[in-house]
């Protein structure tokens, strides 16, 4: 009886603990993710405008991401397993895109100067 009640202490001690570590492989920093997702919001944003859209139909967004990853010098595995991380914690998500929309941000204010 005594080593199950351990057995069972240990069992929650250990399985209730909340910090959860990003895997090593595959995996991009905050650093690298952070262009990327840049990069991938600025593609979207050039897709989706009245003015490109007819060029930019006749290309599948997985052409352009993967454009977008050998600017980087970086793997779609790295992207997508990093991606899948955040997705099933999303409060490490949130600063990167507070990075991210800030980044974007002053594109846009660069942008609005010159106008």
């Amino acid at each position: 009886m005594y080593r199950l009640i351990i057995f069972l202490c240990l069992f929650i001690f250990f399985g209730c603990q909340t910090e959860k570590k990003p895997p090593k492989k595959y995996f991009l920093t905050r650093d690298q993710i952070i262009p990327v997702l840049v990069d991938m919001h600025l593609v979207f944003a050039i897709q989706t405008t009245p003015e490109f859209h007819e060029l930019t139909r006749l290309y599948d967004s997985i052409d352009l991401h993967s454009d977008i990853f050998k600017k980087h010098n970086i793997e779609k595995a790295a992207f997508d397993s990093t991606m899948s991380f955040y997705s099933k914690n999303p409060e490490y998500l949130i600063d990167i895109y507070d990075e991210v929309i800030m980044r974007l941000s002053k594109l846009q204010d660069s942008i609005k100067a010159y106008e």
